[in-house]
């Protein structure tokens, strides 16, 4: 009988809804699976036919570390995303080459850790007006900000972010301690105030479904942590389109994806490919539940 195993971590580890629907969906289907964390080395990882990360957020304190443990662990168990994947899409600088593919993100900057230069100096022949700055290995919104100019406040969060690494207070009052980073700064898309952006879910290459996520009043950021709407939606054909492109830009197959995408004037643009531990909203599509559980079985019948 296969043995799944669905990963988290000591930090910030939760068995979350999802997982649990999972875990049900394949035990009805004779499946055995359990929960470890990435992080504890007294796990055996070869006692797993498949390992998927599920609620890994933890990575984002230490990617060396998790990277170093997907390298070793995928020689004892086969791991989903696969490791190439996890690689590619840990680290923001994958804006960047969706970019430099063609694929339409926002327009996007990334200066690296080591940078001496201000944010204004990084600014320069930039006509953006507002933008926004985020850390490049990050999850939850965590770090993100909106500025309207190079001004102290924008500086001295910049600085947090790349050299100092900065507090990120949670809804419930939860303290985060993130370390330092590269950094991607972005024009800002007024239309995700209104619009949204749409999340839409992919099983082993395939569409699946979506949501779309709206922000609430005085906020742009579309994530249920920080208050976000959701509700079901139907992906559009542009929407599809970008979505698509980005994950033919990675470069070897994902088994399961969340595409987020705004819809601009310019036409729809990649937010975010979230690859390695994405929301997939079954509470909203219960029956997507068992469409990513046959996924799991017709994979380990070969």
């Amino acid at each position: 009988m296969p043995h799944i195993c669905f990963v988290t971590g000591t930090v910030y580890g939760i068995v979350d809804r999802e997982t649990t629907y999972l875990i049900e969906a394949l035990k009805r289907r004779g499946v055995q699976s359990s929960v470890e964390a990435w992080d504890d080395p007294s796990v055996d990882w070869s006692r797993y036919d498949l390992s998927v990360n599920r609620t890994t957020s933890n990575y984002m304190l230490d990617p060396r570390k998790y990277l170093d443990w997907a390298r070793r662990a995928e020689k004892e168990t086969v791991i989903w995303n696969p490791r190439g994947v996890l690689e590619w899409n840990y680290h923001k600088g994958y804006l960047l080459k969706l970019q430099k593919e063609g694929v339409p993100v926002p327009p996007t900057i990334m200066i690296n850790q080591d940078s001496e230069e201000p944010l204004s100096r990084h600014l320069e022949g930039l006509d953006w007006g507002e933008f926004v700055v985020k850390p490049a290995v990050t999850a939850g919104s965590f770090g993100l900000r909106r500025y309207k100019d190079a001004s102290p406040e924008a500086e001295a969060h910049f600085r947090r972010l790349n050299r100092e690494g900065y507090v990120q207070v949670a809804p419930d009052g939860t303290e985060y301690h993130c370390p330092p980073c590269d950094t991607i700064v972005q024009e800002y898309q007024p239309e995700i105030e209104d619009a949204g952006e749409s999340s839409l879910i992919y099983f082993g290459g395939a569409y699946s479904h979506a949501v779309i996520k709206k922000p609430k009043g005085g906020d742009f950021r579309c994530h249920p942590m920080w208050g976000a709407d959701m509700k079901t939606h139907k992906a559009t054909r542009g929407e599809l389109k970008v979505a698509e492109a980005a994950l033919d830009a990675v470069g070897e197959p994902t088994e399961y994806a969340r595409i987020d995408i705004l819809t601009t004037r310019r036409g729809p643009v990649i937010i975010e490919a979230e690859l390695i531990e994405p929301n997939l909203f079954f509470d909203f599509f219960p029956q997507t539940v068992d469409s990513f559980a046959e996924h799991i079985v017709s994979s380990m019948a070969g």
